[in-house]
């Protein structure tokens, strides 16, 4: 989980023009709306101000029931994620969500500025506490400056009015209601068929020779194989791969 998060925070941080908001006006409209939904909701409403890592939180009575912000008070952090919420959340859903935004933020960059707002990430988020029968519906927003740098964040949560017994998560339009991506269909297919039987045979404690000789191919295609699995899932080797692809559930 720590490289998929560290990856897309390198993305969001590290954009061409770092520094001040260039729009002043422009963040304090969206600071508005931030607070009228935490107010009209009851929800947490994040936004996230990408150039200087920094996020303003508004929250409403859903901050009590789950023991965090104060309820109708504004906290700064000195961040972009707003781990003390993540910490009531179940650890695989907040992964899936992770890996879900990365695909969102590599996507946004794709379509034009002025059509950017119409396009957001929807997940269904289970709790920490399996016993606790609640579960939150999380929306979140890019929005861009006019250098096309995805400069700000809004993330909104609110109680989900069904429980959710497993993570889902869609990348919409929110115009034309069509899914460009889902996250619980299309993770299975993150990695192709022969990658996960390889990565299976190396959480076995195989070795490339003898993965070669079971399949039939040449060592260096399984050296190819284990190359693309590292790049894909943004890990450092094959140990941290077998471990989050079990957390996935891809193997």
């Amino acid at each position: 989980m720590k490289n998929i998060k560290d990856d897309l925070n390198k993305q969001l941080l590290q954009q061409k023009k770092p520094g001040k908001l260039n729009n002043t006006k422009e963040l304090k409209a969206f600071q508005e709306t931030a607070q009228k939904f935490a107010d009209l909701e009851n929800g947490i409403a994040v936004l996230s101000d990408l150039y200087n890592n920094k996020s303003y939180i508004y929250s409403g009575k859903i901050a009590d029931e789950l023991g965090i912000f104060k309820k109708n008070q504004l906290h700064e952090i000195e961040s972009i994620w707003e781990d003390e919420l993540f910490g009531k959340l179940n650890a695989e859903d907040v992964l899936q969500k992770y890996l879900l935004e990365l695909h969102f933020f590599q996507f946004i960059k794709t379509i034009p500025v002025v059509e950017r707002k119409d396009f957001c990430v929807i997940s269904k988020l289970r709790m920490k506490d399996k016993t606790a029968g609640k579960s939150l519906l999380h929306k979140m927003f890019y929005f861009s400056n006019q250098y096309e740098d995805v400069e700000l964040a809004l993330c909104l949560y609110n109680f989900d009015f069904t429980q959710a017994f497993q993570y889902e998560g869609a990348i919409i339009n929110t115009a034309t209601g069509n899914i460009i991506k889902q996250n619980e269909t299309e993770n299975a297919s993150f990695l192709s068929t022969r990658e996960k039987e390889i990565l299976k045979m190396l959480q076995k404690g195989k070795q490339s020779k003898e993965i070669a000789s079971l399949l039939f191919i040449s060592i260096n295609t399984v050296s190819r194989h284990r190359q693309n699995i590292l790049e894909k899932m943004k890990v450092n080797n094959t140990a941290e791969a077998c471990t989050l692809a079990m957390k996935l559930k891809w193997i």
